[in-house]
C-alpha cells in the first residue's frame, strides 16, 4: 500500500517543492526564536530580582521577617555595614530569642546590644519586649550572667522588665550564690513604682540571707517586703524556720528574728503554721535553757538540790 501511496501521490514542482521546505523552516525558526525569548526574559528576570536583592538588602531583611525567617534574617543582619532601624532589629532580636537555643540566644544578644549601644535609641514598647525576652531565653539556657548583663542596660535605658523576668533572674542568682547581686536587682526594682516584688521575688533571698546567718538582715528584708504589701504564706514561713532549726545558732538576733515572725504570722493571718512554729520556737528556748542550767562540770542539778536543801 505504502509504494501504491507513493505511486499515485501528487508530484510537486520543484518551485512548489522548495515553498513548502521554505515554510516548515520559517515556522521551525519563529518556534526557536520564541523560546529564546521566553528563557531570554525569565532568566533576565532573575537576574534582575538577584540584583534588586543585593542594592536593596534592608528591603529584603524586612521580607524574611515578614515570613517569619529569622536565620535567614540574621545572615543578611551579619552582612550589613551598619544595624539596620531600631524596630527591625529589635524583631529579629525578639524572633530569635523564642526560639530559646544556646546559638539563637547568643546571636539575639548579639542583635540585642546593637540596638542598646545605639546612641540615638528611644526605648519602647517594643523595646521592653526584646529586653524580656532576651532575658528570659537566656535564663532559660542558664547563662546567668548575661541575663544580668542584659537587665542592668535594661536599666541604664530606663527600661524595667516584667515581674516573672526579675524574679527568675534573682532565683537563679541566689541559686548560684550571687546573694549580693541578687539583693542590688531587688532593691533597684523595690524602690521604683513600676513593679511591685512578690513573695516569690523575696522567699529565695530571705532564705539564702538566714543560711548565711545575717539575721538582722533577713529580718531587714522581711520587714520590707511587709511594709511593701507582701504577705508571706505558712509555707513561705515554715521554709524560714526550717532553715533557722539547721544553722542551730542561739544568738540573740537569731531571737529577734523568731519573734519578729512570731508577731508577723500572727498579723498576716497564718495560723496554719502556729503549732509548728511554736514548737520549734520551744525547741530552740529549751536547748537554751538546758545550756544556761549545766555548770562547768556538767551538773545542772545540783543548783536545785542546793535550793531544796535550802527550803527544808
Amino acid at each position: 500500500m505504502a509504494n501504491e501511496h507513493r505511486r499515485f501521490a501528487p508530484t510537486l514542482s520543484p518551485r512548489d517543492d522548495f515553498m513548502v521546505r521554505l515554510t516548515k523552516f520559517t515556522q521551525a525558526l519563529r518556534r526557536a526564536t520564541l523560546n529564546t525569548r521566553a528563557r531570554a526574559r525569565f532568566s533576565t528576570s532573575a537576574a534582575v530580582s538577584r540584583a534588586e536583592e543585593e542594592e536593596d538588602p534592608i528591603a529584603n531583611f524586612q521580607l524574611l521577617l515578614e515570613k517569619r525567617q529569622p536565620n535567614a534574617a540574621l545572615r543578611i543582619f551579619q552582612s550589613l555595614p551598619k544595624p539596620p532601624s531600631t524596630d527591625l532589629s529589635q524583631r529579629l532580636a525578639i524572633m530569635l530569642a523564642k526560639k530559646a537555643n544556646m546559638e539563637e540566644t547568643k546571636n539575639a544578644l548579639e542583635v540585642l546590644k546593637s540596638v542598646y549601644m545605639n546612641p540615638a535609641l528611644q526605648p519602647d514598647d517594643f523595646t521592653k519586649l526584646a529586653f524580656i525576652f532576651v532575658s528570659d531565653a537566656c535564663y532559660r539556657n542558664k547563662m546567668i550572667q548575661e541575663a544580668l548583663e542584659v537587665t542592668e542596660e535594661a536599666h541604664n535605658l530606663g527600661v524595667r522588665l516584667d515581674l516573672p523576668a526579675y524574679n527568675n533572674l534573682i532565683n537563679a542568682l541566689v541559686e548560684s550564690d550571687q546573694v549580693e547581686e541578687a539583693l542590688l536587682i531587688l532593691q533597684d526594682i523595690a524602690a521604683g513604682d513600676v513593679i511591685s516584688p512578690d513573695e516569690t521575688t523575696y522567699a529565695g533571698l530571705v532564705g539564702a540571707i538566714i543560711s548565711q546567718r545575717e539575721f538582722a538582715r533577713a529580718l531587714e528584708i522581711i520587714d520590707q517586703a511587709r511594709t511593701s504589701g507582701v504577705k508571706f504564706s505558712g509555707s513561705a514561713y515554715m521554709t524560714f524556720m526550717s532553715l533557722l532549726q539547721e544553722v542551730e545558732d542561739d544568738s540573740i538576733a537569731m531571737e529577734k528574728l523568731l519573734s519578729y515572725m512570731d508577731i508577723c504570722m500572727e498579723e498576716d493571718g497564718v495560723e496554719m503554721a502556729f503549732a509548728e512554729f511554736d514548737d520549734a520556737f520551744n525547741v530552740l528556748h529549751d536547748e537554751d535553757d538546758d545550756d544556761d542550767g549545766d555548770d562547768e562540770d556538767g551538773n545542772g542539778d545540783d543548783d536545785d538540790s542546793d535550793d531544796d536543801d535550802r527550803k527544808h
